[in-house]
């Protein structure tokens, strides 16, 4: 009896969409929807028993998108390439977080140089690149302009401590936790005061911390 009744309310042939894809396909956006800030994704969905081409038209990007996928996917290869590229050809200032140096850098890169006359003002490109610093440009994380008090002095000293010592991250407030950073803190805080923190470096603050305190107290 229950058989009949599901018989009746399913007016479609199963076997003639085994998969059921029909009914899981929609209509999707096919205009093309652009601003001075806009991103478009090119796609192509099935619709009605066709192949249909459309567009993701991310209209404000500064609200933030986020991109979800398995390795292998093709995340970087249909989103994140396409935002390096258009937003260079927009203009943008870019900040790459490049997990597999160096295949965005090169692709960013090489974008940039093809689209410089898109820029007013002709922009640098800089890597930083901390596992290989011979494919790095230099610089200094605790620059004394960076720092207009000791508290910028001691943010800086808790995130490299914590960067140095993962586990310190759920001891945070214990003794042995906070000395060595309020002691690197103190160190940083000395560099950018002396002689106009001409020495006020990372590898100068290194240096200073590894010092005897009889040969620090002769400074």
């Amino acid at each position: 009896m229950a058989g009949t009744w599901m018989s009746r309310l399913l007016k479609t042939n199963l076997m003639d969409d085994v998969f059921n894809n029909e009914n899981e396909s929609f209509q999707q956006e096919t205009r093309l929807i652009e601003n001075e800030y806009s991103v478009n994704l090119p796609t192509r969905f099935y619709y009605r028993k066709k192949w249909n081409d459309g567009w993701i038209n991310i209209i404000n990007p500064f609200r933030a998108s986020i991109v979800l996928g398995t390795p292998g996917s093709g995340k970087s290869y249909a989103v994140v390439n396409s935002y390096i590229k258009q937003q260079i050809e927009k203009g943008y200032s870019m900040y790459i977080y490049d997990f597999k140096f160096a295949d965005l850098s090169t692709i960013a890169y090489n974008h940039l140089i093809n689209h410089l006359d898109g820029y007013k003002v002709k922009p640098k490109f800089y890597v930083i690149n901390f596992d290989d610093p011979r494919r790095s440009h230099r610089c200094n994380p605790i620059h004394p302009d960076f720092m207009e008090d000791i508290t910028d002095a001691y943010e800086s000293a808790y995130t490299i401590m914590l960067n140095l010592n993962k586990t310190w991250v759920q001891k945070q407030g214990d003794f042995f936790v906070e000395s060595p950073i309020i002691l690197f803190a103190a160190i940083i805080w000395y560099l950018k005061i002396y002689q106009n923190g001409k020495y006020c470096t990372f590898p100068h603050a290194v240096e200073f911390l590894n010092r005897r305190y009889e040969d620090i107290s002769l400074y």
